[in-house]
């Protein structure tokens, strides 16, 4: 028997491990963070810690519906090792090919289910606040945090708000040819490229300056379009690629409507 076999198997038996911590991370499809990317050795690690007791669970719950589970077969498998003279090989190939549909629903059922326990406990972490708490149940979506003003509630933020923002505004600036600018607005969405890094921040009610005309250190100026150095941006969004980003701040802010519902 040739190391293919032997390599599917084994990752088809840690498959349940990674599927659960893909899910956990990963979360409901309106998790607006991808699950950040680990090398191919860690998400190897993580399947083998998580798929074990996965395994063991599933085969007692199925020994306990009546359907003992052979361990002996795939471990033979697994190993490549038959005994002397592969006195075992034909009793674990008959094993696999007579019960060819129970293996394959238990597979089947058990990535089911540890799919199901990730997106559960995940839900169970964000629901809780859990991920504010601590930064063992914390996700690493970072920008996701920062973008959503979900920062803010981290225990260990210098910040005493205990409400989520209800905007963030975001000031960046953007170098065309050689003149740098200012753009502003309220964050609507943000996307992500496919290796999980921010790709693009959508604003609305943007505006933009030169970069030149800026004000003493000491003066203040009003979020939004009132400062007369900035002439807005005609349009409902303004797409801003992460990549011609040089610099970026984030102010976050409540509606006093909310805060006075939040009060009352």
């Amino acid at each position: 028997m040739n190391f293919a076999f032997p390599a599917l198997l084994a990752f088809l038996l840690i498959l349940p491990g990674i599927i659960l911590r893909f899910t956990y991370a990963r979360g409901s499809w309106g998790w607006a963070s991808p699950t950040s990317l680990r090398r191919f050795s860690d998400e190897l690690a993580y399947g083998v810690v998580f798929s074990i007791p996965l395994h063991v669970i599933w085969m007692r719950l199925v020994g306990a519906l009546g359907y003992p589970p052979d361990v002996q077969a795939p471990l033979a498998l697994l190993a490549g090792n038959f005994g002397p003279n592969n006195y075992l090989l034909v009793p674990t190939l008959q094993a696999v090919s007579q019960n060819y549909l129970g293996v394959a629903g238990y597979f089947i059922s058990l990535y089911a289910v540890a799919a199901g326990l990730g997106y559960v406990g995940h839900r169970a972490v964000r629901r809780i606040g859990l991920d504010h708490k601590t930064k063992t149940f914390r996700f690493d979506n970072y920008w996701y945090y920062m973008l959503t003003g979900e920062v803010l509630l981290f225990r260990e933020s210098p910040s005493e708000e205990i409400e989520k923002p209800d905007g963030v505004y975001l000031s960046a600036i953007i170098t065309h040819g050689t003149v740098s600018y200012v753009y502003r607005g309220i964050v609507s969405d943000f996307t992500f490229d496919p290796a999980g890094g921010l790709d693009t921040i959508v604003l609305t009610d943007a505006h933009r300056r030169t970069l030149a005309d800026d004000l003493a250190a000491d003066s203040t100026t009003p979020l939004g379009g009132q400062d007369p150095r900035y002439y807005e941006i005609r349009g409902d969004f303004l797409i801003l690629r992460y990549a011609d980003i040089r610099t970026l701040n984030l102010d976050y802010f409540w509606l006093a409507e909310t805060r006075e519902d939040a009060q009352g």
